[in-house]
């Protein structure tokens, strides 16, 4: 099952996204474990898993791409506007997939690291623990609107 969800996702970003970018989509099975075993752990529909792996991968390589910025480096220019192509994308896909609560649930803690790189901190980002916790708030949330009613 988690082969054919990577495919599904990464079919759906490619009719997503702009061709004139020209950027290959290709995480590795290793980043996309950390949150396939995040989605295994929460009861969601199939499509939900999708536009959640799509996200996390868009997000992923954007922050590969930018953190592969170094100065005098010959793809440098193509390598930040990757990455500024790829933060754009996520926000355009996350608002068609309708996360629009996901994207302001993570955008302080991306916004964060965007300038801890501007500053030279190129630690790594975690984005499937971000989209766990969204997950679980999420599913707190629910529970408590179900007792109430």
């Amino acid at each position: 099952m988690n082969k054919q969800l990577i495919e599904d996702t990464l079919r759906l970003l490619h009719t997503e996204m702009s061709p004139i970018a020209g950027i290959q989509l290709q995480p590795s099975p290793a980043a996309c474990e950390q949150l396939l075993s995040v989605l295994e752990r929460h009861d969601l529909e199939y499509n939900r898993k999708v536009n959640l792996l799509g996200i996390y991968t868009i997000l992923t390589l954007a922050a590969e791409r930018h953190m592969e910025c170094i100065p005098h480096h010959p793809d440098l220019t193509r390598n930040i506007l990757d990455g500024d192509y790829l933060y754009s994308f996520y926000l355009q896909f996350a608002v068609k997939c309708r996360e629009l609560d996901l994207v302001a649930y993570l955008a302080p803690s991306i916004k964060k690291m965007q300038i801890r790189r501007s500053n030279g901190d190129f630690a790594e980002q975690d984005p499937a623990a971000g989209i766990e916790q969204f997950l679980i708030q999420e599913c707190r949330q629910r529970s408590r609107t179900s007792k109430a009613i």
